[in-house]
């Protein structure tokens, strides 16, 4: 049963997983112009903001330790899938409910970035030039697009909302729901890495990592609307199939009460049942016929006597 359940569970995870990455491929395989020209907007617009901070990021620690930015972008391209499996794994066996609903949460993050990456396609940090950010996932061979045909590779112009922060704080929201001061903090630790990575390895702004967390709170109103519409409709179900159950109950109760006299019996007796009593109706008495008594001397044919009167 929890083997057949778990197939379950990862074959529907799997599949929308799979349309998103189709679908968010498939609206614009390709929008350079458009994606580069939104980047300097964004650019523009963090400048005012003063959050234009991805260069002094990724110099400061590169600067402290190359070793920690190389393991910064493996954390980046992998750390994403481990930490979002670990919760799911934990939750599952831990958290059954808490489980399925930072699952439809995840879903409805994937839906609603689909939507935002086909209206607003936007190129990362690393691909705007002028800005001094070092490759450090094209470097470091992590980045399969430029040598991959396939339509479910991910889209390289997706960078607002980063769904890759917006993940880790659902990972850090499966912490906090599994308790315990040691794992909530691990779950806050695991996000502020990701904060870093993400702008360190110049994959996304300042401002995509707002953008992700907008995400999530939206994803998370929606699924809580989505379930108290559920439990409404669950609940509607229970009452009228409680409902039509009674009736039933009350229609067959109704239906044992009826007493139906033997029609069958009645027809071969030709009695009727009146006030308890078995009462031969007139029409079917049958009529005394008189007696008829041989004469002295003749034998009593009664056969004879019918045919002599068709005769006649």
């Amino acid at each position: 049963m929890v083997l057949k359940t778990v197939t379950k569970e990862i074959a529907l995870v799997g599949a929308c997983y799979l349309i998103f990455a189709l679908v968010k491929n498939l609206t614009d395989p390709s929008p350079v112009l458009k994606a580069v020209s939104n980047g300097w907007g964004v650019m523009r617009f963090e400048s005012a903001l003063a959050l234009d901070q991805e260069s002094f990021i990724q110099q400061i620690i590169g600067r402290v330790s190359l070793g920690a930015l190389i393991a910064l972008t493996y954390f980046y391209a992998v750390g994403m899938w481990l930490g979002l499996a670990g919760t799911a794994i934990i939750l599952f066996v831990k958290n059954r409910l808490a489980y399925i609903n930072l699952r439809r949460v995840f879903v409805l993050t994937m839906v609603f970035g689909a939507v935002v990456f086909a209206l607003y396609p936007l190129a990362p940090p690393r691909f705007m030039p002028g800005l001094g950010l070092t490759d450090t996932v094209t470097l470091l061979g992590l980045d399969p697009a430029p040598t991959s045909d396939s339509a479910i590779s991910y889209n390289r112009f997706a960078a607002m909302p980063s769904l890759h922060y917006a993940w880790a704080l659902l990972v850090m929201v499966g912490a906090f729901k599994l308790g315990g001061f040691w794992i909530k903090t691990l779950g806050f630790t695991y996000q502020a890495l990701m904060f870093v990575a993400i702008i360190a390895t110049g994959n996304h702004y300042v401002l995509d990592a707002v953008a992700g967390a907008v995400l999530l709170v939206v994803a998370i109103y929606a699924a809580r609307k989505w379930d108290h519409h559920d439990q409404q409709m669950t609940q509607w179900i229970r009452d009228k199939s409680r409902q039509l159950h009674k009736m039933n109950a009350q229609w067959w109760r109704r239906a044992g009460q009826v007493q139906i006299p033997d029609l069958h019996q009645q027809l071969l007796s030709g009695f009727i049942l009146r006030g308890g009593y078995a009462i031969q109706p007139n029409s079917s008495r049958i009529t005394q016929q008189p007696t008829i008594h041989a004469r002295a001397g003749q034998s009593f044919h009664p056969e004879l006597d019918d045919l002599s009167l068709v005769l006649s």
